[in-house]
């Protein structure tokens, strides 16, 4: 996780770059044309050439079908569902330049977010809705995607979702997107609806939650039925080393979660209050 890291540090210090580009750039030095008619979701509204990512962004499993295939962690969040949400994420997860930046990054909000780790970098996908691009032939094509720099280190290529993050680590979900091998590893999702979702591998080392003490991990949060109830929280672990098999444990009694052992899964789950949303996902997405 050093490279996100590194390149959240980098982007800190170009920010500023950033948002000088976004708001004179690709609004073509004119606000006013940057916006988009009440009701109008084309894809097209960008007005980009070349190619643009339609891809399905509902959840995770959508997200690893756009990762390279050494990907070795990735969430996807819906930043509409839940503001405590959203800020328990924002304190509990590695960094992500969407969620502490995505004002500053579009001329819209980011409504969706995901972020994967893969060959010691990264890539953001932003869920966004159409605005009129403007980037006066500033623009890199990779298989008739338009890479657009943004600041100094990053590029976007407009879609469903909008990609993010440095140029190599986009041309890699690019290279997936246009048919390359995309992430394999990953049997713990399921077909059911999270607004946060979180999936690691134990083989991408100290860097993953509980220090990756385990062949996979996997966490699902949604708000219950009544947002003042709290949260559904579910997770499970695929061969669990026993000092995470010990430590999960202490979580679920701490927090009144049901806690259960079979075969080689291991299994937490139970309902989450509002104000104690953070300190657990702190906990088991932690080292």
């Amino acid at each position: 996780m050093k490279s996100t890291a590194k390149a959240f540090a980098i982007f800190v210090g170009a920010i500023m770059v950033l948002s000088a580009f976004a708001s004179f750039v690709m609004m073509g030095g004119n606000q006013n044309e940057n916006v988009v008619p009440s009701g109008n979701d084309s894809l097209q509204t960008f007005g980009v050439q070349g190619r643009l990512v339609e891809w399905d962004f509902e959840g995770l499993k959508d997200v690893l079908q756009m990762s390279p295939k050494s990907t070795v962690m990735a969430y996807w969040i819906n930043l509409s569902a839940s503001q405590n949400l959203t800020d328990a994420a924002i304190a509990a997860l590695p960094q992500s330049l969407g969620m502490s930046y995505g004002n500053q990054i579009y001329s819209t909000k980011i409504e969706t977010l995901a972020h994967v780790n893969f060959n010691g970098t990264w890539t953001e996908f932003h869920g966004i809705k159409p605005y009129l691009v403007g980037y006066n032939g500033l623009v890199i094509p990779y298989q008739d995607y338009m890479m657009i720099p943004a600041g100094t280190d990053f590029a976007i290529v407009y879609g469903k979702p909008a990609l993010f993050g440095t140029q190599d680590s986009v041309r890699q979900v690019i290279d997936v997107i246009t048919g390359g091998l995309s992430a394999e590893s990953f049997t713990l999702i399921g077909d059911e609806q999270a607004d946060l979702q979180v999936a690691a591998l134990g083989s991408g080392g100290s860097g993953m939650p509980l220090s990756g003490g385990y062949k996979e991990f996997y966490l699902g949060v949604k708000i219950a039925k009544s947002q003042e109830q709290g949260f559904d929280l579910f997770a499970r672990y695929l061969q669990p080393q026993a000092s995470v098999g010990s430590k999960v444990g202490e979580i679920a009694t701490k927090n009144n979660l049901s806690y259960s052992t079979v075969g080689s899964e291991m299994k937490i789950s139970g309902l989450v209050a509002r104000e104690n949303l953070q300190n657990v996902l702190m906990a088991l997405l932690g080292p």
